[in-house]
């Protein structure tokens, strides 16, 4: 990877999150210039890796782990790497596309060699955990969506690390950089399917602010599900006598009427404390322009448990807004994640 390094820059040879500083004299940002990540799928030489990475070329997205692993005294957020991601999604958000640094996405297959599999945004990191050496260790998950099928010009990333300027970083950037970094979506949102893996259920250590995504679809479904009830039940209670679930055609979940009233109910669960929520383009656009009838309901702090193999989310902590005005809260451009009013 020496041709894309320069000096000072600060890249390391052996880590798969080699982040890449600015060289300019006054940065524009703290953030790194540009991101390197490598998935390794190679046996031999270098560091070993007790998880597995999934390049998904088909629908164009990386599943990609942090770089903790297995330490007697290190929490996952002190390994260098995770600190990094962990401070471009703290950026993300915030809604600073103009100083994110472009992520590039390599697959190491032998020893010496690897494969340039796409320029990517990062579209969720959420905690997440795996096995080494029969005890299990917290790391950090992320989710990347390749952007598009451009060239990557070497000459652009080098000459990027001397700018001192949001402007002066898009100078020979690819096309699909600099219509992302000026707020376009280049390509449909996906919803990422991790493999199944265990999760430590309860016990599991959530100190995430934001929504996220969980890694085992049973547990994201029967979080959903646990919100959808609890939520038919809340506006039961305040009266609707006719609530539909319209989650499969509509860009809302329940459709609320009685007499005279009627509401449309975007709900969303989590395990998280709940700051943030997911919000899709469409539920955005839906929202603004049936303000008056329209209410969030959010089920957060929620609690999951294995009994006899199947999985039971309980617990949590409603916050109802009704009605609900979506620019009340903030908007940063991921799909959407909702800061709560």
């Amino acid at each position: 990877m020496r041709w894309i390094n320069l000096p000072s820059s600060g890249m390391a040879n052996a880590p798969g999150i080699r982040p890449l500083r600015y060289l300019s004299r006054r940065p524009f940002t703290d953030l790194p210039a540009f991101l390197i990540l490598v998935t390794k799928k190679s046996s031999t030489g270098g560091s070993y890796n007790p998880w597995d990475d999934n390049f998904d070329p088909e629908h164009k997205t990386v599943t990609y782990w942090g770089d903790a692993k297995l330490h007697p005294e290190k929490h996952f957020t002190d390994f260098p790497g995770n600190r990094t991601l962990k401070k471009l999604w703290d950026a993300v958000n915030e809604g600073r596309r103009d100083e994110l640094p472009p992520i590039l996405h390599f697959m190491k297959y032998e020893s010496g060699w690897v494969t340039f599999t796409g320029l990517c945004e990062l579209t969720e990191l959420s905690q997440s955990h795996f096995e080494e050496k029969g005890q299990r260790v917290a790391n950090y998950r992320c989710q990347l969506r390749i952007l598009g099928p451009d060239q990557v010009p070497v000459a652009w990333l080098h000459s990027r690390r001397s700018a001192g300027s949001p402007e002066e970083a898009l100078r020979g950037a690819p096309a699909s950089w600099t219509a992302w970094v000026q707020g376009a979506n280049t390509s449909a949102s996906v919803e990422l399917e991790a493999d199944s893996m265990e999760v430590p259920w309860a016990a599991e250590d959530i100190r995430s602010e934001g929504q996220g995504f969980s890694s085992d679809p049973r547990i994201r479904k029967a979080v959903e599900l646990e919100a959808m009830r609890r939520a038919r039940e809340h506006f039961q209670r305040a009266g609707f006598t006719r609530i539909e679930d319209v989650s499969r055609k509509e860009s809302f979940d329940l459709h609320g009427k009685d007499v005279e009233r009627e509401v449309f109910i975007e709900v969303k669960g989590t395990q998280s404390g709940g700051a943030r929520v997911l919000l899709t383009s469409s539920e955005v656009e839906f929202a603004r322009c049936n303000k008056s009838k329209m209410a969030l309901y959010v089920l957060h702090s929620m609690q999951v448990r294995e009994v006899e193999g199947e999985v039971i989310a309980e617990g949590g902590e409603a916050r109802v807004y009704w009605p609900w005005d979506v620019d009340a809260g903030t908007l940063a451009p991921i799909s959407f994640s909702y800061g709560l009013p």
